[in-house]
């Protein structure tokens, strides 16, 4: 019997959700959003049920699994909802608009033991689990740059006058209600993760950020992050460039790896264009000289992600990726901008 899934929340990020599903071949029983407009497509399409109110998809016993895409800060009652039912639940990102928060979903999936995920997809771009693989290769590693570059338009020179990124006099801006943030939490948290995933959890951080004068979201947040495996160079910044980055589309996200036995170096394509950009990955083995690049062709992290997060509900286990990911990510975010606030290098305050 195919796995019964339902979706709370179908804004323009569901239909990668919706397309790893289908693909992993699960039966959405229901779909869930406050705009019927935006739900009845994927409810005719799949032949689902649709509601409005979450909770009713929450006391169905027949699902087995919930995919939770709408934004963050409704994420933590939708989750303990789930938790509390014994669903299996995968969690777009960020987990939650505050640390204290994420720990307390996660350690609620802990104490029920239930399967959770946070969906940080790019672990599962190719070129990225491929440099996964050659990391022992590379021996003691010294020290590493990422970097998230996303094209954000004239924000810097111009201050949206309305929609979801201005910022009222005395305010809040639609990005920060929702999000909690702006390039460090929208394009650097996908890169926090891949730090924690590719060199483990930093001890340290030392940031800085920049929020322009009457905004209350940040266009750049920089930090030096000490891990176990070396220092890491991080940097996330929202800019007007639109034809740097590897394929001169403005986006110019990538990771250069150096260690005692070569480097690895990852370039990625943007994440809403899947089905028409790929990645790619350069290891220059430092022993022989040579230099490999492994070039992909277009294939979605989302639909590799759902594949992988559905085997393993099949098999009622949890699996490689730890129910902590999101929390891992929030925590960093936290730390990230107290850290910027006083100016000072501070102690990430892991909760476990």
């Amino acid at each position: 019997m195919p796995l019964r899934a339902a979706v709370i929340g179908c804004g323009n990020i569901s239909k990668f959700h919706f397309s790893g599903l289908e693909k992993a071949s699960a039966e959405v029983t229901w779909v869930c959003d406050l705009n019927e407009a935006a739900a009845r497509p994927w409810a005719e399409k799949f032949g689902a049920r649709y509601t409005a109110d979450y909770r009713e998809i929450i006391a169905d016993s027949t699902v087995d699994m919930i995919v939770v895409t709408p934004v963050s800060k409704v994420h933590k009652p939708i989750c303990l909802a789930a938790i509390e039912a014994r669903k299996a639940v995968i969690c777009e990102k960020t987990l939650a608009t505050s640390a204290r928060d994420a720990f307390e979903i996660v350690q609620a999936a802990e104490q029920a033991d239930t399967i959770f995920y946070t969906s940080y997809m790019k672990r599962f771009i190719p070129a990225v689990e491929q440099a996964k693989a050659l990391l022992p290769s590379l021996g003691r590693i010294l020290s590493t740059h990422i970097r998230a570059y996303q094209c954000w338009g004239k924000l810097w020179s111009e201050a949206p006058q309305e929609g979801f990124m201005h910022t009222p006099a005395g305010g809040v801006s639609d990005l920060v209600r929702n999000y909690g943030g702006g390039i460090l939490v929208c394009g650097g948290s996908h890169i926090l993760d891949l730090v924690c995933f590719l060199l483990g959890r930093p001890h340290r951080l030392y940031a800085s950020m920049h929020i322009p004068d009457g905004r209350d979201y940040d266009l750049q947040a920089a930090a030096l992050l000490e891990t176990g495996n070396g220092v890491v160079h991080f940097e996330a910044l929202a800019h007007p460039l639109n034809k740097i980055g590897f394929l001169r589309d403005g986006w110019d996200e990538r990771i250069e790896i150096n260690a005692l036995n070569g480097r690895l170096e990852i370039y990625s394509a943007a994440w809403d264009q899947v089905a028409t950009k790929a990645s790619l990955l350069v290891h220059t083995d430092n022993a022989t000289g040579q230099t490999t690049e492994y070039r992909y062709g277009p294939e979605s992290p989302f639909d590799r992600a759902t594949a992988f997060f559905c085997a393993n509900i099949v098999r009622g286990e949890q699996g490689a990726q730890s129910r902590w990911t999101g929390y891992e990510v929030d925590e960093l975010i936290e730390t990230f901008k107290h850290s910027a606030d006083e100016g000072q290098a501070i102690e990430v305050p892991w909760r476990m």
